[in-house]
């Protein structure tokens, strides 16, 4: 299952053009105004508030061993092709994509992890052309696939930065995940209306910051990115 956790964005949401099958998880509140745009829409209750809350209550709900959770505000995705003097930005078709994550996942199980993910930016600097495959790496919920039969869920301590943390207790407790970097999915994030911008706050960013170092020291490092406060970096 590919789902895509939306929230304020009905009619905007960019990355069921790429992944047409995935299904939509949003607020029950906003059902039918996004069902105006999009066949594959599940209701998430009320009372389930915030993204890690969501992310989970997909998890609980998804009927399904496999679950790739996906942002849904994609600038561009796909594969950097490296030729002798510049590079060139390549789309795969919905089928490769659903095949990418298949193989993905068969491989995250025989190495008996449970958190795979992709490269999360198109940028030259972020590809590793003899190193396609990382164990100890970063990955995000901008793309990223979970073994559910695991059990394994977010922190719900954590109102942001929650895949952060999800990706750090997979390396603690499992040794590794399996980082993909030859594929990407870039996002807006800060660009677009709606998602979790209505609670995102420094105060919020802060807190998740402070937990993540307080639970992982030495290896969450706050940096400015791209006009960005809210930033971090981890050190391997």
């Amino acid at each position: 299952m590919i789902a895509i956790p939306s929230k304020g964005r009905a009619g905007k949401v960019k990355s069921t053009k790429y992944l047409p099958t995935a299904t939509l998880f949003v607020p029950e509140y906003e059902e039918d105004a996004y069902r105006a745009f999009h066949e594959n829409v599940t209701a998430v209750p009320s009372d389930v508030i915030g993204i890690t809350q969501t992310r989970n209550w997909i998890l609980d709900n998804a009927g399904n061993d496999s679950v790739v959770m996906v942002d849904d505000d994609v600038k561009s995705a796909g594969w950097l092709k490296l030729n002798q003097h510049n590079a060139k930005a390549v789309k795969l078709t919905p089928d490769e994509w659903l095949k990418e994550c298949s193989t993905l996942f068969d491989l995250t199980r025989s190495l008996k992890y449970r958190l795979w993910g992709i490269a999360t930016q198109a940028a030259l600097r972020s590809v590793y052309p003899y190193k396609p495959l990382l164990w100890r790496s970063y990955v995000t919920a901008s793309f990223c696939g979970i073994c559910n039969e695991s059990g394994i869920r977010f922190d719900e301590a954590y109102r942001v930065k929650e895949d952060y943390e999800l990706n750090l207790r997979c390396l603690k407790e499992d040794g590794g995940v399996v980082a993909a970097r030859y594929l990407f999915w870039q996002n807006s994030h800060w660009g677009d209306e709606g998602g979790c911008r209505d609670y995102r706050t420094t105060e919020v960013e802060q807190d998740a910051i402070s937990r993540l170092q307080a639970a992982y020291p030495g290896i969450v490092r706050k940096v400015d990115r791209g006009g960005s406060e809210y930033s971090i970096e981890l050190n391997f």
